[in-house]
């Protein structure tokens, strides 16, 4: 009788843990609230480090996801959670997440203003090597300026561009994903 009852009881845990997986936007099962976390920093959890792998597997679920606002449901057994736990780890969640948004966002801003600043300087360059070009002087030093301004000019241009569209690009899915999960709701849910 007892074997039945633990049987049927796994079952209905099987089946709730399934239905809270497809509620959420973003589900997560953890063990423990330490799978949140870094296992190499000790502090509090108001202060902790969080988990790369954490990090990853929210980014991973959350690329399937629409919308500007995402839904994190942190699935925990009963015997592990704590509710006066739970309040200061979705503060630090909704911190991390805050801190690492205006940090990328910094970053794209920074890559952008490089980008337009190497492109800039290498226009000037291929500018003035054309016009000492044009000048069709013949002495060494002008001849000289032009075969070192030329491929710095195209260098620079280049380097810039990929600055402006390939590396910002980068940056932007995660800026997309931190933006999204600053105005996430961070919920905890029993399996």
């Amino acid at each position: 009788m007892n074997v039945t009852n633990k049987y049927e009881q796994e079952v209905i845990n099987q089946s709730s843990k399934q239905s809270l997986l497809k509620l959420a936007e973003i589900s997560i099962l953890l063990s423990s609230y330490n799978d949140i976390f870094s296992s190499f920093d000790p502090s509090e959890y108001s202060e902790r480090t969080l988990s790369d792998d954490f990090i990853m597997q929210a980014k991973s679920f959350s690329k399937s996801k629409d919308g500007n606002k995402m839904s994190l449901k942190l699935l925990l057994p009963a015997v592990a959670r704590n509710e006066k736990d739970e309040i200061i780890i979705i503060k630090r969640l909704h911190s991390h997440f805050k801190d690492a948004h205006q940090q990328v966002a910094s970053d794209v801003r920074q890559t952008k203003k490089k980008g337009i600043i190497l492109t800039m300087i290498g226009v000037g360059l291929m500018v003035t090597a054309s016009y000492l070009s044009y000048m069709k002087r013949e002495e060494y030093h002008f001849h000289f300026l032009i075969v070192i301004l030329e491929p710095a000019g195209w260098f620079l241009l280049w380097t810039g561009l990929d600055h402006l569209v390939y590396s910002s690009k980068e940056r932007k899915k995660d800026l997309e994903f931190y933006s999204k999960m600053t105005k996430s709701e961070i919920e905890f849910f029993t399996y």
